[in-house]
């Protein structure tokens, strides 16, 4: 899988209008027990290296210039988190943005973003690793967040940053705890072609499309499990409604009503196994923010429930996301619902959009 989503990738970058960078990362971190209890898994400093390929994006839409020509591409990091024994070695592949917040032909600093997969060799176990209490699978998804400094000079960049690497399984598989790595970083890209500045892209048309103004619903699934680690995983469903305003070139507001339905109630409270499946609906509402990339959003959601037949984890929930719109009414949606910093579940889901 690892293989097949970073040859995909580089498709894609050789295939885009600019040119190709490559490059090598060395980190000096540890790992960061953002729970009490995680401090049976710290055991030292750790190193980890980090390969990426990255290019700008093509300066031909108008949110390219929104963010004043962010990069993309892919960084696959591994480290062994100073813990051979409870964790092993921890893997991550992750595509992300570099978003500049100042930048001009040599200088950059903004923040890298990335979302992908995330691989740990040693989860918790019952007969044979029980202390490892952060994380229940291998198979994980993976977040960074690295405010990072940049110097080019002709095709060489270096780079310098401070970055936490997240793995969780969204509460798949407990336990969920997640493992964060926090690091300072430095190391070097080249550019395979000389690069094009920024000054000289423009975008395609010089009219911007209408702020966007648009109803939509999304149905989505998942599974969950919830309290204990092999209490058992249940599906999860969910339906969200909501009116969508663009207020500016880059930010959305949102208003909405969601409806959830999933079996893990009844592992917290037992006598709802008696009753149909239809009675473990709640109801939600929500109000949200959410970032534009073109087609794409980097959204959240902050909403309260108005009816659950019993008490859940929290009288609040939150959600934080990407959505993908194609042709005139599908949308495309992956979002992770938590109460708090405690993940529920996730949502795979799909839905339709019209003004």
């Amino acid at each position: 899988m690892v293989t097949t989503i970073a040859v995909a990738l580089v498709q894609v970058l050789v295939s885009a209008q600019q040119p190709c960078s490559i490059g090598a990362r060395a980190h000096y971190g540890f790992l960061w027990p953002h729970r009490p209890s995680s401090w049976i898994l710290v055991e030292g400093h750790a190193p980890a290296i980090e390969l990426f390929a990255e290019r700008k994006v093509s300066g031909a839409q108008h949110w390219h210039h929104d963010y004043a020509i962010p990069s993309y591409g892919l960084g696959v990091l591994y480290t062994g988190m100073a813990n051979p024994d409870r964790i092993g070695a921890a893997v991550r592949v992750v595509p992300y943005l570099f978003l500049p917040f100042v930048q001009d032909d040599r200088h950059a600093f903004g923040l890298r973003v990335g979302w992908g997969v995330g691989y740990i060799a040693k989860p918790f176990e019952r007969a044979e690793n029980t202390k490892q209490i952060a994380i229940g699978s291998r198979i994980n998804t993976a977040i960074q967040l690295m405010p990072e400094y940049r110097y080019r000079h002709h095709r060489v960049t270096l780079h310098a940053g401070i970055g936490i690497d997240h793995w969780s399984n969204g509460s798949v598989q407990l336990p969920n705890l997640g493992l964060n790595y926090l690091s300072v970083n430095a190391g070097m890209s080249y550019a395979l072609e000389p690069p094009v500045e920024g000054s000289t892209l423009r975008p395609r048309s010089d009219e911007r499309e209408p702020h966007l103004r648009e109803w939509n619903i999304v149905g989505a699934f998942a599974v969950n499990e919830t309290a204990r680690p092999l209490s058992g995983q249940y599906g999860v469903v969910s339906l969200s409604g909501q009116r969508q305003w663009q207020v500016s070139s880059k930010s959305h507001l949102m208003a909405g009503v969601d409806l959830f339905n999933k079996g893990t109630l009844a592992t917290v409270h037992p006598e709802m196994k008696e009753r149909d499946r239809i009675e473990y609906t709640q109801l939600g509402v929500h109000g949200g923010y959410a970032l534009g990339f073109g087609n794409g959003e980097l959204f959240m959601h902050m909403g309260a429930y108005v009816y659950t037949p019993v008490e859940d984890e929290a009288p609040f929930f939150h959600r934080v996301g990407v959505r993908y719109r194609t042709g005139k009414h599908l949308i495309w949606n992956l979002s992770l619902k938590s109460h708090y910093a405690v993940a529920d579940h996730w949502e795979f889901g799909v839905g339709y959009r019209w003004n």
